[in-house]
């Protein structure tokens, strides 16, 4: 059986970029053919492919495998799933920034 977390966490970050598969295909320099199948889990990227995508977007190969310390975003929101998972590919500096943006937002709206 194929571990398909890592396709799923390549079409989770696509989604967070608000990319759509031929742009991604065409930012991270592979056909449309071959990320329509990694994301529908057909085919388990090879390592190979993994440091392209990961050099491709600059973001550390980490971030598109699976890890077993990290806790399922499952039953959250799906915006919130995004952007946790957006998130994981930038800097803690710039969560922190996030993260101080909308505490500042959401205490306006009180």
């Amino acid at each position: 059986m194929k571990d398909k977390r890592v396709c799923l966490k390549i079409r989770e970050l696509r989604k967070s970029m608000k990319l759509t598969q031929n742009q991604f295909a065409e930012l991270v320099n592979l056909s449309i053919d071959s990320i329509g199948k990694i994301e529908r889990c057909v085919t388990v990227p090879k390592i190979a492919t993994l440091y392209k995508i990961a050099g491709s977007l600059k973001i550390p190969i980490e971030t598109l495998l699976p890890s077993s310390k990290e806790k399922p975003l499952e039953g959250l929101p799906e915006g919130i799933s995004a952007l946790v998972n957006y998130l994981k590919t930038r800097p803690a500096e710039d969560t922190k920034f996030i993260h101080e943006l909308a505490v500042k937002i959401l205490e306006r709206k009180k």
